[in-house]
């Protein structure tokens, strides 16, 4: 080695390429295939960034060695990564680990290429012979923890982070991602502890402190959440992922002008395609008037024309953007169905992978059973498990192939554990490719999401071709916009005719009530009166029970109609599991109720028993307009409490009607909003008239809950469905 080559590797060795890069071009210049200067100075070149000259060095060491060299491959192969050539890469890889076997780094990086091209299983496979090379190696067993927390296996991940941070404390990769697992396992305890342990040891991590954000907000602690996405902000002010975490955080405080700011601020560090989406798409979760409504869907679709003529792009939607519009359908308007398709075809211009099509659909359909798939994240003792329990349990006894796809977090109550028997079970990771492709792997006749809306990953999904037949149901009240969507399954008690302009899908309307075969929560034996319950007074008690971003401006002149005529009377609300929101309609009421929003009171979170319980004792209760109530005013059925409603034309306004349709006690179903008002001032006032009521409707509440007429329609419609789909 001369004395040029050798000051050369000196200055690489001390972390100088690029002071060593001009010797060792001194040293080419002379000879320009020396073997040591070809591959010192390759490696050199890519340390400092100057991919093309290292690049050009290794290929021609390669060229010019009698003899394969591995570690010319491997850095090769680190360079081909650099330039996006993943396939020449992996080759690379691949012909290092033939020279040299125990090569635990190549054998790492192969897998983080296989990972990146979907291979899960072959990375997983080097990410482990990695380790078994090198047991020690923190990178391998931390990368196998993604693959495993992709794959969706949640105990492997788990058990590979724990050791990953034994062996490597101040790793805040793999602290986060443990964050992350805990939560989708459901402990949320453990997961918030670890959390806010691991920001106290590494305070200014980025992916830490938006952990902490995320589990603090899980728990309730909007206050914690925004100082942790802001300490992570301020050591990296251009975080898209942080930056959108918070945004979400200030909008759902009914603080939309912060929001903007956080958009803003992030995207003048660095431009972000899902950032630019969700400060385009952006939505009041307590508007302030029917105007302001107005004025942010006008601007929701001008703001996504202006996107697709930008030509953003997301390469990841569910991850870049990961937002679902689930404001939209509560703003009781007419036209969802142009807006959900605005959106759905501004997403797939950006992101036009979501258009996938599964394999099998291009081939004749496999003989045997058909096979239908459920994919939902809430198929516990939650609203969509509820209502959908007894017909999932008579698909899984029917001649039917049924497979049930979980998305994260899981939760396996009593309820879930019943729904499952007899299907299948998938549990889903967060990943849209992965999902995708494993639901594909199925080769589905019908696949069913319950709630196309509620949630990013089943929303995303739900773009792809999956299966034959694709449906959309109640979960969520509105139409999805989406062209890979066939049917939306509905009821014809909460369709009236013309309906079918407010879906995309076609409109298949079962008889019989939504809700079939109700797990009602009895009441019980002793009922507390209102003032055991904290609400005491002599007056009447009303109740609106829905979540307050279901109550529009427009009903606030009713509720003041009522107050203004019943001043003796007491409204309960339920508070907001957000106190922004729960702030911002008391500043609305403030204007819009006057002086009578002093009667206005707020509950906090209560179990079932408890709630329906706490209905008991209100002498009314009150069903919104233009959006009502669905699965809670099943719930309170069981209370007797008599119900005053304005059913609208849109399924999402007519389930208290339906219930009371059936019950016989349509004399509390409103005409119009004077009507409505009028109707409840007198139900508040007559006390002999809602004893009557009450007694009606204890009795009819449980023929409501066991109606099971619609469960063997459903069975019905999906075998002619599968049919259809194999004709």
């Amino acid at each position: 080695m001369n004395d040029t080559l050798r000051q050369a590797v000196q200055l690489h060795q001390a972390g100088r390429p690029a002071d060593a890069l001009p010797l060792y071009a001194q040293v080419l210049a002379d000879e320009p295939d020396h073997p040591a200067a070809l591959y010192y100075g390759g490696v050199a070149a890519w340390t400092a960034g100057q991919l093309e000259l290292a690049h050009e060095r290794l290929d021609r060491v390669i060229a010019i060695s009698p003899q394969p060299v591995a570690d010319a491959h491997y850095h090769r192969a680190l360079v081909l990564a650099a330039l996006g050539r993943d396939a020449d890469a992996v080759a690379d890889y691949q012909a290092a680990l033939r020279l040299k076997p125990g090569f635990a780094a190549a054998q790492n990086n192969l897998g983080v290429l296989l990972r990146r091209a979907g291979e899960l299983a072959a990375a997983d496979a080097s990410f482990a012979a990695a380790l078994q090379i090198d047991p020690a190696h923190v990178d391998a067993r931390y990368n196998r923890a993604l693959t495993a927390f992709q794959r969706g296996d949640l105990a492997l991940a788990q058990t590979l982070l724990r050791e990953c941070i034994k062996r490597a404390p101040d790793h805040d990769g793999a602290r986060a991602t443990l964050v992350d697992v805990l939560t989708d396992l459901g402990e949320r305890a453990e997961a918030l502890t670890l959390a806010r342990a691991s920001v106290k040891r590494l305070p200014t991590s980025p992916p830490l402190c938006n952990a902490l954000g995320q589990a603090e907000e899980a728990a309730g602690n909007a206050d914690a959440a925004r100082a942790a996405y802001r300490n992570g902000l301020q050591a990296d002010p251009g975080n898209a992922t942080l930056a959108m975490n918070l945004a979400l955080l200030e909008n759902e405080s009914a603080n939309p002008v912060a929001a903007q700011g956080v958009y803003a601020a992030a995207l003048a560090v660095r431009d972000h395609g899902g950032l630019r989406f969700r400060r385009a798409t952006q939505l009041p979760v307590i508007p302030e008037s029917e105007a302001r409504i107005d004025e942010a869907r006008a601007s929701f679709v001008t703001n996504l024309q202006r996107l697709r003529e930008s030509g953003v792009r997301l390469d990841d939607p569910l991850n870049d953007f990961g937002d679902t519009p689930f404001y939209l359908s509560y703003h009781g308007r007419d036209d969802d169905r142009a807006l959900l398709g605005e959106l759905a075809q501004t997403l797939r211009a950006a992101a036009p992978s979501l258009a996938f099509v599964a394999p099998h659909l291009d081939q004749a359909r496999r003989s045997g059973r058909p096979r239908v798939g459920i994919c939902s994240q809430f198929l516990y003792n939650h609203s969509v498990g509820r209502a959908l329990h007894a017909v999932i349990t008579a698909l899984a006894k029917a001649d039917i192939d049924l497979h049930l796809f979980q998305i994260p977090p899981l939760i396996n109550d009593s309820l879930a554990q019943k729904i499952s028997q007899g299907a299948t079970l998938h549990r889903l990771p967060f990943d849209l490719a992965v999902a995708r492709e494993h639901i594909a792997a199925t080769e589905l006749d019908l696949l069913i999401y319950p709630e196309i809306g509620m949630e990013a990953l089943t929303y995303y999904l739900a773009h792809a071709r999956l299966a034959r037949v694709q449906w959309n149901t109640l979960g969520h009240p509105c139409t999805s916009g989406l062209p890979a969507i066939d049917a939306y399954v509905s009821y014809a008690a909460l369709e009236p005719v013309g309906n079918e302009r407010f879906y995309s899908e076609s409109l298949l309307r079962l008889p019989g009530l939504p809700f079939p075969d109700y797990p009602a929560e009895p009441l019980p034996a002793r009922l507390r009166d209102r003032t055991a319950l904290g609400f005491g007074g002599g007056g009447p008690l009303l109740i609106c029970p829905q979540s307050l971003f279901k109550l529009m401006p427009q009903f606030d002149a009713t509720l003041r109609q009522v107050l203004d005529e019943c001043p003796e009377v007491t409204l309960l609300l339920p508070e907001a599991a957000n106190a922004g929101q729960t702030a911002a309609i008391q500043r609305r009421f403030a204007q819009s109720l006057g002086a009578a929003s002093g009667r206005v009171k707020f509950f906090g979170r209560r179990s079932r028993a408890e709630f329906t319980e706490l209905i008991a004792a209100c002498d009314v209760l009150l069903d919104p307009f233009p959006v009502g109530g669905g699965i809670s005013t099943w719930d309170a059925l069981a209370a007797g409490t008599p119900i005053v409603t304005l059913p609208g034309t849109a399924m999402r306004s007519r389930f208290a009607s339906a219930a009371l349709a059936r019950a016989g006690l349509t004399a509390t179903v409103a005409a119009d909003a004077a009507h409505y008002s009028a109707l409840a001032v007198q139900m508040a006032q007559d006390r002999e008239a809602r004893d009557s009521w009450r007694m009606q409707m204890v009795t009819a509440a449980g023929e409501i809950h066991r109606d099971s007429t619609a469960v063997a329609e459903w069975v019905a419609a999906v075998l002619a469905a599968t049919n259809t789909a194999s004709a």
